[in-house]
């Protein structure tokens, strides 16, 4: 590849004007890396272009996505640092897609990947002088997240979890092998902005979930409840309420994670970090809430999502009803989900019943993290300026 990335390290935004810039991937199962490397590309640019890869390129290169084309697309529309989306981008951009484009550089993590022919995919961008290297969020990848569901295993959310002698480095997840997201208020804050409060005139929004594996059916039922007033805030429940909700690994993302996943939605004002299950009359008023609002899928399927573990009856206008009292008070809104076939137990779903593929695309992906962090150097997380 030839030097080191220290030596590429991406200066200040330039005071020459507006810039443009540009970063990739295959978004695949987004997590809180990726939209961190997104907002950081942000930070060094006025405005931003995001190219997707096509499910083709990304079975070429990587192995066969999680999520099909659509929800990858999809997503993306509902990121607050996006300006403009280039599709069916190649693996390994080159200046003519950046000039095409419009930017004025590209951006990666400092993970630099290697195409289907073992080249670096941005080797010739760097050799261009038109690369900057912004830093890998740790604790968080979708190598890790298919091996999280594959394992099937509680480890990733448990306050403590022991590493059996027997499991060898290259099957352990991320926090097995003790690196974690470090979810800082810092990070949280950077993730927040701009940071809002509710005007008098607001009609203010509640919606509340686990958002696990945060996907397009979460994003556009959220941009369905902003649209029912002006302010919405998202309550996210702890890990142990979603694992009682669901049962069995659940939830796949820690509730840190699935934060800032949410944080990064731009329909979203303000995230009510761990939320209550039910939402009481004291809430309501504490909050200024106008209107609760859910999908038509949590109405449905609200204990057990379909297809995923053992069934158990909805609660629905009962005393346990977590939402009885916003009912009884005529705040109750749902909306219809659009994608009411797309959940965390499907997505787990596919992964079981391509489980070979996706052990031999993590072998060596894996074995890449291992030496990634082994070799990890200090380096800086560009931030909004203040």
């Amino acid at each position: 590849m030839g030097g080191s990335l220290a030596s590429y390290a991406c200066p200040k935004r330039s005071d020459r004007g507006p810039t443009t810039g540009y970063i990739d991937g295959c978004f695949d199962i987004m997590h809180s890396g990726h939209y961190n490397a997104i907002r950081q590309a942000k930070q060094l640019c006025d405005r931003l272009v995001v190219g997707v890869h096509s499910d083709p390129e990304i079975a070429k290169n990587k192995g066969p996505p999680v999520m099909n084309q659509q929800e990858r697309y999809g997503l993306l529309e509902h990121i607050k640092w996006i300006d403009k989306i280039v599709y069916d981008v190649p693996y390994s951009p080159g200046i003519e897609l950046l000039d095409r484009a419009g930017a004025d550089f590209c951006v990666h993590g400092d993970d630099m990947p290697v195409n289907s022919e073992g080249v670096g995919a941005y080797d010739a961008i760097r050799d261009a002088g038109r690369l900057k290297i912004v830093k890998r969020t740790e604790g968080v990848s979708t190598t890790d997240f298919i091996g999280r569901l594959l394992s099937l295993s509680k480890s990733h959310h448990e306050r403590s979890s022991p590493i059996a002698p027997q499991t060898p480095p290259e099957r352990r997840t991320l926090s097995q092998q003790g690196v974690k997201l470090l979810a800082s208020t810092r990070r949280i804050s950077e993730f927040s902005r701009p940071h809002k409060s509710p005007s008098p005139t607001d009609t203010v929004v509640y919606c509340d979930g686990a958002f696990d594996m945060f996907h397009l059916g979460h994003a556009t039922t959220l941009k369905k409840a902003k649209e029912l007033g002006s302010f919405l805030i998202v309550g996210v429940y702890d890990d142990d309420t979603v694992n009682e909700i669901k049962g069995a690994n659940y939830p796949i993302a820690t509730l840190q994670e699935r934060v800032l996943c949410v944080c990064s939605c731009k329909w979203v004002d303000e995230v009510i970090i761990g939320a209550p299950l039910a939402v009481t009359s004291d809430m309501i008023h504490t909050l200024n809430i106008n209107l609760v609002v859910n999908g038509s899928h949590t109405s449905t399927h609200y204990f057990r999502e379909a297809g995923f573990g053992t069934d158990v009856l909805s609660l629905e206008n009962t005393d346990m009803d977590p939402y009885r009292v916003p009912k009884r008070l005529g705040l109750m809104r749902t909306v219809k989900s659009d994608y009411p076939e797309l959940n965390t137990s499907v997505i787990a779903k596919r992964v079981a019943e391509n489980r070979l593929a996706y052990i031999n695309r993590n072998n060596d992906r894996e074995k890449r993290e291992i030496d990634y962090y082994k070799d990890k150097q200090k380096s800086k997380e560009f931030r909004a300026e203040n």
